[in-house]
């Protein structure tokens, strides 16, 4: 299924995305190896995927809860409210708030945000902030608690054989926190913001070597601390759509393992959480539009009747990634 903007790419072009998608720490000679270019083209194609907005980063796909660290989703319904203080609600949510992804939303939601803290008193105290300055303008809210979230690479027609995804999604019983410091999260917070900068460019950022760097890269992968390191791509140039669901699920284990198995394998499923709270899981589908998103949830709907007991969904036209970590770092150790 090839997207609408894939007519303006060539082979190479979704080879090299598809490389980046799947690592995006790969070194141009290590993509050019297996597109057959040269290290210089690659870059080239690169530079050019940023400068058009194909892609607006590289970044790192990180499992807080390895971290101690608890998710919170907020969904947020505006009332009376200008485009002005829209703006400023959605401002202080991305600037003052340890928020890891934010979505501005077509439906019931005007805005989604996945907000991090390191317990639930610290999330209320966030929270109470917030309402404080901006209640006013809320004229509905809902919370969730995530269990765990799997996001997928989106190869967004760039293959016509899509990878397994890895890993696959399952609803922990418990949360295995690993040991880490603050070096650990400042390095986390670099590539969280450019997930291709150079090892020798976060040595010298994070005040280590970097061998040392490499080393605790290599552990926080292994431990499970960075999931992936992927792009972001700009939905919209590649002629998709962010559409997200949130389900009401029966509470019968057998059922919903069989769900979760199936969304395990549908394609154009790329990401899948599972949470605690007004709804049971959420997750995403890109689509070429309305139409198509319906077909495809269609497809998913009929084989469980009896699981899924409620759902709403909406589309997602903005999204944001800031970075967390940086409400994290101690100024002094």
């Amino acid at each position: 299924m090839m997207a609408r903007y894939a007519a303006e790419l060539d082979e190479k072009d979704r080879r090299i995305l598809l490389a980046l998608e799947t690592n995006g720490r790969q070194s141009a000679a290590e993509i050019g190896k297996k597109v057959r270019l040269s290290k210089e083209v690659v870059n080239y194609r690169i530079k050019k995927y940023l400068s058009s907005g194909i892609i607006t980063k590289f970044f790192i796909i990180p499992n807080f809860d390895k971290l101690g660290f608890t998710t919170y989703r907020i969904y947020l319904q505006f009332l009376a409210t200008t485009s002005k203080k829209e703006k400023e609600i959605i401002d202080y949510i991305l600037e003052k708030m340890p928020c890891q992804w934010l979505g501005i939303c077509d439906g019931r939601w005007d805005v989604i945000a996945r907000i991090t803290a390191s317990d639930i008193f610290e999330f209320n105290s966030m929270m109470n902030a917030f309402f404080e300055k901006h209640g006013e303008f809320i004229k509905q809210k809902e919370i969730t608690i995530q269990l765990r979230h799997t996001w997928w690479p989106s190869t967004y027609g760039l293959t016509e054989e899509p990878p397994e995804k890895k890993p696959k999604h399952e609803v922990p019983r418990h949360a295995e926190v690993v040991k880490y410091d603050q070096k650990d999260l400042k390095i986390l917070s670099e590539m969280i913001e450019d997930a291709r900068m150079p090892t020798v460019e976060i040595a010298k950022r994070v005040g280590l070597s970097p061998h040392t760097v490499n080393h605790r890269i290599k552990r926080l992968i292994n431990e499970g601390v960075i999931t992936q390191i992927k792009s972001y791509f700009n939905r919209e140039k590649l002629g998709y759509q962010h559409n997200q669901v949130f389900l009401r699920l029966v509470q019968e284990p057998t059922g919903v393992k069989r769900f979760i198995s199936t969304l395990n394998e549908f394609p154009e499923c790329f990401f899948v959480s599972s949470m605690v709270g007004a709804w049971d899981m959420q997750f995403g589908i890109d689509a070429r539009d309305s139409i198509e998103f319906h077909k495809l949830f269609g497809k998913i709907k009929e084989g469980f009747p009896n699981v899924i007991l409620d759902y709403e969904s909406l589309i997602v036209y903005k999204e944001f990634a800031p970075n967390p970590f940086k409400h994290f770092i101690k100024s002094t150790e």
